[in-house]
């Protein structure tokens, strides 16, 4: 293997080995991000050293910080509306 092809795999491994340590998929909600608000999240690519933009599975329960909930879909966060209850 030539010192290109090698400088390549190198490469490509940096940079799957990154985006792996922060599990960086659409459809998956990293541990790292049970905090974040909506529906979407980013992960640094070290190969093209910009942000990525990933969003959370269809179904996934997201929020926003100033309590409303929802479900996920199609990296929007869908809210559900609060069933009350007459009194």
């Amino acid at each position: 293997m030539g010192l290109t092809e090698t400088t390549l795999v190198l490469v490509s491994l940096a940079f799957f080995a990154s985006a792996a340590a922060h599990n960086c998929q659409n459809g998956t909600r990293p541990a790292s991000e049970e905090n974040r608000e909506g529906c979407d999240y980013y992960c640094w690519n070290a190969e093209t050293k910009s942000w990525d933009k990933f969003f959370f599975g269809n179904g996934e329960r997201c929020f926003y910080n100033n309590g409303d909930e929802g479900l996920c879909q199609n990296g929007e966060c869908h809210l559900t509306p609060e069933i009350r209850c007459a009194q």
